[in-house]
């Protein structure tokens, strides 16, 4: 079967379709990263070791079955983003890498996924946590990628690399304080705030950098506020003899909220480089 060549209309329609499954997938992959989020905060262990659920039973739930629905989705949606820059792939290049990536964090979510359930393994919730915020950061780098397309044809930056990457190092070590924390260990809190310098460092160095360019203001005050209110809410858990659910919930959330503010910053501030 011989693929036909790309015209304007196709490849429009291609570009339109991708858009959407990059927007989408971040909203099922939110969802996914909410409801495990929730899950975890509100499950203790018996005396026996079997995880117990603090929510009530239709809560729990619902929480449940919208998390495998979400997860259903975002398979179905990384399946139509792989057909369809392979199809189109002529006109698709340049978002072959964030597919690439969404399709293997799908893949390594789906292989731990049985492994889950009870929490007993806290490095796979820490696995499990940073796979969902990478599957995220790749849903929306498509987006952004489909959206800048018509001015950006340069890669991201090498440093805006390292941001991103130091800071997924930072979720997976939130990851681990707050898995080892159901077990009562908690020296990986230790090593959660100290991954906060180096990731603080790297943003800020990227704020900088891009806080003059009239067409990234939106992203660099957003990054900024986003920042600010973490740094916030982390301070005020720190005080804390125990952990709110609500504070601790906003906490992780703000994280993904960051996660896609960073990756607007590092694809839109590509542009800027490329003149």
């Amino acid at each position: 079967m011989t693929i036909p060549p790309d015209n304007g209309r196709d490849r429009a329609s291609s570009h339109a379709w991708l858009q959407g499954i990059g927007a989408c997938g971040s909203a099922l992959a939110l969802t996914i990263l909410g409801a495990s989020m929730l899950l975890r905060l509100t499950t203790q262990f018996a005396l026996d070791g079997h995880a117990i659920s603090s929510l009530p039973p239709g809560i729990e739930y619902a929480t449940r079955l919208l998390h495998r629905l979400a997860a259903s989705g975002v398979a179905l949606l990384a399946l139509c983003a792989v057909t369809l820059c392979w199809i189109r792939r002529s006109s698709t290049a340049h978002l072959a890498r964030p597919t690439a990536w969404i399709v293997a964090s799908t893949v390594i979510l789906a292989l731990i996924g049985p492994l889950t359930p009870g929490y007993r393994l806290s490095a796979i919730t820490v696995v499990n946590v940073t796979g969902g915020m990478v599957l995220l950061m790749t849903f929306w780098w498509l987006r952004e990628s489909v959206v800048t397309q018509a001015t950006l044809r340069k890669p991201v930056d090498a440093f805006s690399w390292a941001a991103i990457f130091a800071f997924v190092a930072h979720v997976g070590t939130g990851a681990a304080a707050s898995a080892w924390q159901m077990h009562a260990v908690r020296w990986p809190a230790f090593v959660h705030l100290a991954s906060l310098v180096l990731c603080l460092i790297l943003i800020g160095v990227i704020w900088l950098e891009f806080r003059r360019e009239r067409l990234l203001a939106p992203w660099t005050a957003g990054l900024a506020s986003l920042l600010a209110i973490q740094l916030l809410v982390g301070y005020l858990l720190m005080w804390q003899d125990s952990r709110p659910l609500g504070l601790t919930f906003l906490h992780a959330m703000l994280s993904s909220l960051l996660a896609m503010a960073l990756v607007s910053l590092a694809v839109r501030g590509s542009i800027r480089f490329r003149r």
